[in-house]
């Protein structure tokens, strides 16, 4: 059970293999520091013609700013296949978005910390808070609107964020939140995949707390979402093989914002087509950041 704890909970960096200017894209390598001065690695890509919006970017654990090297090994046992983003970034440049994507801690590029554990109740919501002050101070964005893509958990961590600093998110236009899950509905997915006895998930638990001194609670997003009162555009797998479709039909629920829509993602059991769907389907992304858009 410490090893299934650790690779759940532990994160291991994957490369970022492709770049913005393979797809077209002029871009700047930037660095901002999160809410407690952890370095944090981006990119900036600036939309074609002039443009007054912006979409901070964040990512799924293990992935980075670029998605997910699963196609080549050793990584190719998520999924198999390979995650990238550009694609999405690139139909979002199109549009006439600028785009701040960035690597979470311990991801990517970024800098060390936590020694490489995750707890976005404690850690990665500084780096969402990080982002939105880094774009408010950067000269070329500080007068732009700004629209948030949140995924995973790089979505549990901004849920947080609006929770302890909602100030924050003052003025911020719309949200899409990629795949939000709950600690407890992973855990008892995984145990239930691993054919665990119920005793499974109290080892899981008792392990997490013996390494890092977490619990399977701090992750809770069905607690944070009453926080979240921008416009919200929730996707996610409806038979991801990875959690239960009811706990983010809870999480939807519990979203205070007047404006919300659910997007069940079909045809699939792999939660890493989630994290593709809008590279291969622009479509209704661009459409919801188009409706809050000016």
């Amino acid at each position: 059970m410490t090893k299934v704890v650790k690779m759940i909970a532990q994160t291991q960096r994957t490369p970022i293999l492709r770049r913005p200017d393979e797809y077209g894209m002029d871009y700047e390598d930037v660095s901002f520091s999160a809410a407690d001065g952890i370095v944090l690695e981006g990119w900036y890509i600036p939309a074609k013609e002039k443009s007054d919006k912006v979409v901070i970017c964040n990512h799924f654990s293990p992935g980075n700013r670029y998605g997910y090297a699963g196609h080549i090994k050793p990584w190719h046992k998520a999924g198999g296949f390979e995650v990238n983003f550009l694609p999405k970034y690139k139909a979002l440049h199109k549009a006439g978005y600028n785009i701040l994507a960035y690597d979470l801690r311990n991801h990517g590029f970024s800098a060390p910390a936590q020694n490489g554990a995750y707890n976005p109740n404690f850690f990665e919501y500084k780096d969402v808070i990080g982002s939105l002050n880094y774009v408010r101070s950067r000269e070329e964005t500080k007068e732009m609107e700004i629209h948030l893509h949140s995924m995973c958990l790089g979505g549990n961590a901004t849920l947080v964020a609006m929770r302890k600093q909602p100030e924050v998110f003052e003025g911020v236009k719309s949200m899409m939140l990629i795949q939000p899950i709950s600690g407890d509905a992973l855990v008892r997915r995984l145990c239930k995949n691993m054919r665990m006895t119920k005793r499974g998930y109290k080892v899981f638990e008792e392990k997490y707390r013996e390494i890092w001194g977490f619990s399977i609670s701090d992750s809770s997003p069905i607690l944070d979402a009453p926080f979240v009162n921008v416009p919200t555009f929730v996707a996610q797998v409806k038979d991801d093989s990875f959690t239960y479709s009811d706990d983010v039909y809870r999480i939807f629920e519990a979203i205070s914002a007047t404006e919300k829509e659910l997007f069940w993602i079909g045809g699939t059991t792999q939660r890493f087509h989630g994290y593709t769907y809008f590279s291969e389907n622009p479509e209704q992304m661009l459409a919801w950041y188009q409706k809050h858009s000016g």
